[in-house]
């Protein structure tokens, strides 16, 4: 399985529906095309800032591609979404100021209603037959521990990346610190300290492309740490830090299978089935935004 992996605006308050509710906008926001990345130059990728961060009143993306800022305003899996070239090819450098007190929630609708605002995005859902996964628990039983009830967590690091902490192996791989999923030239690892299997089938489905349904029954909550190889692509120029050692390339023989962890590491069991999934389908988007 291959992985790839400022101006101003005066705000506008948005009727949608038929019953006069209005959507949530941010009060300020700025949208401009990315300066071209030079090849072999390290490159910051992504958002900071926004609820539940240590900078709740300024969102801000850097070289964010207008199809990962769908995929983020609309809390999509990857099978629900496949960007055209030109929406992972044109980049974007966004500001939008926050009112206080927004939740995230109402955050994502803001980000929704920036996407109809500046690029006139229209899209629907529709139910779309493919293979999906179903869940079950395996013929001898959970491997997981069983953990407490979840607890409450403060800020998030404001991270451009917003990635868990990890360090990179002499192999060129990365090692985990602490809770996350992380994964690097085909090497991943998932530690999850505490997740109920509704949570575990969300985040499941991103790394397998395709839906997956619970039947486990299980209704608790888990620790584990799984580990698992995929066929991997290599990394861009300059994507790893000066003096990283070079990457090795995962190929099948060198680690479990995704499957193969799920089902060894966890006691779980993966049953590929025919089904269907919710997707989205765009309707219209403006390839160039309204000008701030």
């Amino acid at each position: 399985m291959k992985r790839w992996t400022l101006g101003l605006c005066i705000v506008v308050t948005l009727v949608y529906g038929q019953t006069g509710e209005t959507k949530p906008t941010f009060e300020v926001a700025s949208i401009k095309l990315s300066e071209p990345i030079t090849p072999g130059t390290r490159t910051r990728i992504g958002c900071t800032g926004g609820p539940g961060t240590t900078s709740p009143g300024i969102w801000t993306c850097q070289n964010l591609p207008i199809g990962a800022l769908i995929t983020m305003a609309y809390d999509l899996r990857r099978y629900q979404f496949s960007p055209p070239d030109w929406m992972r090819l044109e980049h974007f450098e966004i500001s939008a100021k926050i009112p206080p007190g927004t939740t995230k929630e109402q955050f994502r609708l803001m980000q929704q209603n920036l996407l109809a605002e500046r690029f006139k995005l229209v899209l629907h859902r529709e139910a779309k037959e493919m293979p999906i996964y179903d869940l079950t628990v395996g013929k001898n039983g959970i491997k997981m521990k069983e953990a407490g009830p979840p607890t409450e967590q403060g800020p998030t690091p404001d991270s451009v990346e917003q990635m868990p902490k990890f360090k990179m192996g002499k192999d060129g791989t990365a090692e985990l610190i602490g809770p996350g999923l992380i994964g690097l030239n085909g090497h991943f690892t998932w530690n999850a300290p505490n997740i109920s299997m509704d949570e575990f089938v969300v985040k499941l489905s991103d790394q397998v492309d395709r839906p997956v349904v619970n039947s486990t029954g299980l209704k608790g909550r888990y620790e584990f740490s799984a580990h698992w190889v995929t066929e991997s692509m290599p990394i861009p120029p300059g994507a790893l830090p000066p003096g990283a050692p070079t990457p090795v390339l995962a190929d099948d023989s060198s680690g479990p299978s995704l499957e193969r962890a799920v089902q060894d590491q966890l006691g779980l069991k993966l049953e590929s089935k025919k089904g269907t999934g919710d997707i989205i389908v765009i309707d219209h988007m403006e390839k160039t935004p309204i000008e701030n």
